[in-house]
């Protein structure tokens, strides 16, 4: 099968263990509806899941007592009348819940954490690689994946306060008003709209999204084109890694066929790369330098080295062009999940339809980003224009870095370094756009 596709067997490592049910779920739809209980009528909310279980954890926040609903229940033992219904499960750590806390059914112990977490603004760092198991015996020895997890499943420390608010508005309407209340059948008083208490979709971007690696460049030598290069391309391996990670952990990727997922990531890593160092030399030199690691900083001296000056520019340019726009974090982060779904090849994916489906869901994000940094404006529709302007100059970016990236790897007088699942990686792409077999997902026509 090849090295390149062991490389990417994590992306379904648990795919042989799924259940009959799940999986059917999944192959019948991708993009989950949740019901949101609003007095006797239940309006569906867009949502993309990653699989039944994520489906069914939403449906235990939104009905989070006296315990899930019978009509959403996926074992029939929940019904057992000889068993009695069966114990809450915390949907952090597994461990028995003690009721609904902060929107989502979880232990006292998970309860605490998150409490003082947010509060207390902890900066919490995964010594691994950001995927611990957490469970009731495990639980305390990663905080950085028990909150991500707590995250994950929707814990919101404003669904306390919308709580005790409709708790207060409940007592204060009962006080004043007994005898109506009475005849009409002591209904309960609720505002007509409550705060969303399920993560968006960008809330989970973020909570995914990777951290910046260092190269590990030696500042101490001269510097030269082959050890900068050599130094990139290894980052560069490194940094494969992660998105091939972080692109399993996107709500609905692990939905698409397998073989269609490690095609979206062999076709959109370069894209990857560049807009995450473009956002990186925005955010911490305004897209005056090129910000590949915090110990690999591309000056101007090191720009005008052999073979560097000409990717410098294409580089730059997306830096400068994201600090022009102002590009805020959220539009980002939908931006470069859209980038991963920008190039498929010509006779399309297996999966074709769902794939289709995912990335509608994320150009829809990305317009709800520009609304939420805009506000109402009419401005919106041109933002987005702009931005969709940028994904699009991305392919010409990417088709001058993939050029030179190709060009160094087939010549060996140059002598630079690939790490090997960045040469599999390669290997694979030549052939594909020397024949002309890629499908550019354009927004607008040149």
């Amino acid at each position: 099968a090849g090295s390149g596709r062991q490389a990417f067997a994590g992306l379904h490592a648990d795919c042989g263990k799924r259940s009959h049910n799940e999986s059917s779920m999944e192959r019948e739809r991708a993009v989950g509806v949740i019901f949101e209980d609003k007095g006797n009528r239940f309006s569906p909310s867009y949502y993309v899941c990653q699989n039944a279980t994520d489906l069914n954890s939403y449906f235990h926040a939104f009905f989070p007592s006296p315990g899930l609903r019978s009509d959403v229940s996926s074992s029939p033992s929940t019904t057992s009348a000889t068993t009695g219904p069966p114990p809450k499960l915390c949907l952090v750590c597994s461990d028995e819940a003690s009721g609904c806390h902060y929107g989502v059914l979880t232990c006292g112990s998970c309860k605490v954490f998150f409490k003082r977490a947010v509060e207390g603004q902890h900066n919490y760092l995964c010594a691994g690689r950001n995927d611990c198991i957490i469970d009731k015996i495990r639980r305390k020895n990663c905080p950085a994946c028990r909150y991500r997890k707590c995250l994950q499943a929707g814990m919101n420390l404003e669904a306390r306060k919308t709580k005790k608010k409709i708790k207060g508005i409940q007592q204060a309407t009962a006080t004043g008003t007994r005898d109506a209340a009475e005849a009409a059948g002591n209904k309960s008083v609720v505002p007509a709209s409550l705060p969303q208490l399920t993560p968006t979709l960008v809330s989970l971007l973020e909570v995914i999204e990777p951290e910046v690696l260092y190269s590990g460049y030696d500042s101490t030598l001269p510097d030269s084109s082959w050890r900068i290069l050599s130094t990139l391309n290894m980052l560069g391996g490194r940094q494969v890694v992660a998105a091939v990670k972080w692109a399993k952990a996107i709500p609905g990727f692990r939905n698409l066929h397998l073989d269609d997922q490690m095609t979206l990531l062999q076709y959109s890593w370069m894209f990857l790369m560049a807009f995450a160092l473009g956002w990186r030399s925005y955010k911490q030199s305004n897209g005056n330098l090129l910000c590949f690691a915090p110990d690999l900083i591309i000056n101007e001296q090191r720009m005008n080295l052999p073979c560097m000056y000409e990717q410098c520019k294409h580089m730059l340019m997306v830096a400068r062009e994201l600090s022009r726009l102002q590009v805020s974090y959220e539009e980002y982060l939908c931006m470069k999940t859209l980038l991963l779904l920008s190039t498929i090849p010509k006779e399309g994916l297996k999966s074709q339809t769902l794939f289709e489906e995912i990335r509608m869901t994320y150009i829809k994000e990305l317009g709800k980003a520009i609304v939420k940094r805009e506000g109402n404006s009419s401005q919106n529709w041109q933002r987005f224009y702009q931005l969709t302007k940028l994904l699009d100059s991305m392919h010409d970016v990417v088709e001058n870095l993939l050029s030179f990236c190709f060009q160094t790897f087939l010549d060996k007088s140059m002598s630079i370094e690939f790490p090997e699942m960045l040469a599999e990686i390669i290997s694979n792409q030549i052939p594909k756009y020397s024949n002309g077999n890629i499908k550019k997902l354009l927004f607008h026509q040149k």
